[in-house]
């Protein structure tokens, strides 16, 4: 045997004595690589079995309360209203014929419209019986600082009838916020719905009608 056999004679001695540690060593592989398999599709079921149900949820909004099923309306006119816009009120003509329009679409009715006409004086009567005034807010009406618009009416206790509504503007006239105040001078009351024409939050408010039509 000549010495240039000796390292190939090593090599094969050393293939097989390390075989059997190879062997053992796949086998410890194939072992760990189970367990990670096993936990991999463990873990994926989990992830979509917890996916498809509904999570709680956190907002920068208040919540806005349950609500009854109707808005509430406390009275009908006795009379089929006129409404007369006054003098100085921040509104335009085509702003409160849209804004009548849009209730006689709903099936309300009101006998005329006055624009900076007002023969009868009911911008400066107490009581304008058979009218809806619209005023611009004037010193000495009470008015929470962040409303942007009140609305009083009279109901007769006696028949349950209104009988006289008075709208205060003021100069900021956001949208919905006339047809809003209608709505009170025509009886409802606030309805806390999300997107609902008559909600009392402007900014959780809309035009939704549900519950408005006569």
């Amino acid at each position: 045997m000549d010495a240039g056999s000796i390292p190939a004679t090593s090599t094969k001695l050393m293939m097989i004595y390390t075989l059997p540690e190879m062997i053992r060593t796949l086998g410890r592989l194939l072992v760990k690589l189970t367990i990670a398999l096993t936990t991999i599709i463990f873990l994926s079921a989990t992830c979509v079995s917890y996916s498809v149900q509904a999570s709680d949820y956190q907002s920068n909004y208040e919540k806005i309360p349950a609500v009854n099923k109707m808005p509430p309306r406390v009275a009908n006119w006795a009379y089929t209203p006129t409404i007369v816009v006054c003098e100085y009120a921040p509104i335009t003509d085509v702003q409160i014929q849209s804004a009548i329009a849009f209730w006689k679409n709903l099936g309300h009715r009101f006998f005329i419209s006055q624009y900076n006409y007002d023969p009868h004086n009911k911008c400066n009567d107490p009581n304008p019986d058979r009218y809806i005034v619209i005023h611009l807010v004037a010193d000495g009406i009470e008015m929470e600082t962040s409303s942007l618009a009140e609305t009083r009416f009279f109901v007769n206790n006696d028949t349950n009838k209104i009988e006289w509504a008075k709208i205060y503007m003021r100069e900021d006239i956001r949208e919905t916020v006339l047809e809003h105040e209608l709505g009170h001078a025509l009886g409802y009351l606030h309805y806390n719905k999300n997107k609902h024409l008559m909600n009392s939050k402007w900014t959780q408010g809309g035009w939704e009608t549900d519950g408005l039509r006569k």
